[in-house]
Order: C-alpha cells, then structure tokens, then sequence
C-alpha cells in the first residue's frame, strides 16, 4: 500500500468518526453562552485542544500500549469493539444527545466543585469535537497504519471540521436539520462497517498466529 492509499483508508473512516456536522448545535449552544467577543477566543482554544490532543494520541498513545505487551491486533479487536459500541449508539439514538449528555455531566460536576471552567477546553474541544470514539480510532490506526497516514488523516479532518465550524451558524442554515442527521446516521453506518473490519482482521490475525 503506497503513501496515498494508506492516507484514504484512514481518512475516510477517521472523517466518520469525527464528522462535526451532528454535533453543532450542541457546539452552537456552548458558544452562545459565552459573551460574543470571547466566542472567537473560544474556538480557537478548542480547536487547538482538539489538534494537540490528536496528535498526542497519534504519537505517544501507542508506545504506552505496546510498553503494556499490547499488540496491533489487540488494539485492532478493543478498538473495534468500542467503536461498534459507539456506531450502534449513533445509529439507534442521536450522536447529538449523547454529546449533550457528555455536556451536561460537566455542567453539574462544575456546579458541585464551585470552580470556573474553560467551556472551550471541556467540554467542547473533548469529548464533543473529539470524544472517545475519535481518539480510539486515532490510536488504533496509528499503530495498524501508520503514524505518518495517520497524522496526516487527522491533519485534513481536523482542518475540514475547523472550516466547519468557523462558519457553523451558515452550514446549519444551509444544510438544515435533515441533511445535518442524515449525514450522521450514514457516517455511523460506516463506522459500524469499520469496527466489523477490525474486530474481523484483529480476530483472524490471532487465531492465526495461535496456531
């Protein structure tokens, strides 16, 4: 496989995994909270949470896993197992009210705590622009595919979703609430296809090597 078609076979299920189409109004009503001249100041801050997060996962996830005696193909049946977990949630529910559930958790652990929390950081940069299913996927093709396609793949996602959400307001006008959860229910689909693929592969590669 050549430098190119390893970038596309990660950056088309990794491009399902962390679309951002779903979840704008929940990334809409964060920002509405805050004073419009913070607002700006507060994407940024989420967005540069979301890329050093990425990268770190990318980078350094994988060495802590194999310092564990984890395998590729270990990662590859754990990842597709969360992944189907978090595909067959989207697919039967809402993508968006699973983020708003992540939302309002932080909401209530903050008004326990008494502290003053950075809204852009989290909940908005992880786990609604980059939740768990994201970074497991990260993690996984990291060590499966390649850290370089990898990277690569979460650079051009990362900077489509930026795009995305710079104009946010215009791509909910635009696209309106239909197309936003078709998108989200095709992109699940495709995501329940590719945790079948990895737990298939993960499985048949340790009976193999069991054998």
């Amino acid at each position: 496989m050549n430098e190119l078609d390893a970038f596309i076979a990660v950056f088309v299920p990794l491009l399902a995994i962390t679309n951002i189409l779903p979840v704008l109004p929940i990334v809409l009503s964060i920002l509405e909270e805050l004073p419009h001249s913070q607002r700006a100041a507060a994407m940024r801050r989420a967005l540069i949470t979301v890329g050093v997060v990425g990268a770190l996962v990318v980078l350094g996830g994988g060495a802590m896993l194999r310092w564990w005696g984890l395998t590729a193909d270990d990662l590859r049946i754990a990842g597709g197992v969360v992944l189907l977990v978090f595909a067959i949630h989207d697919l039967l529910f809402s993508q968006m009210a699973r983020k708003a559930s992540a939302k309002q958790l932080d909401e209530e652990i903050e008004a326990e705590l008494g502290a003053e929390h950075e809204l852009s950081i989290v909940p908005l940069g992880v786990p609604i622009l980059l939740g768990p299913a994201g970074m497991t996927a990260l993690l996984v093709f990291g060590e499966t595919s390649g850290r370089a396609p990898t990277l690569a793949a979460f650079v051009a996602t990362f900077a489509l979703n930026a795009l995305l959400l710079v104009n946010a307001k215009l791509v909910r006008r635009v696209f309106g609430r239909a197309v936003v959860r078709a998108t989200g229910k095709v992109m699940g689909l495709v995501l329940a296809a590719l945790a079948v693929s990895m737990l298939r592969t993960g499985i048949l590669n340790t009976i193999a090597a069991a054998s």
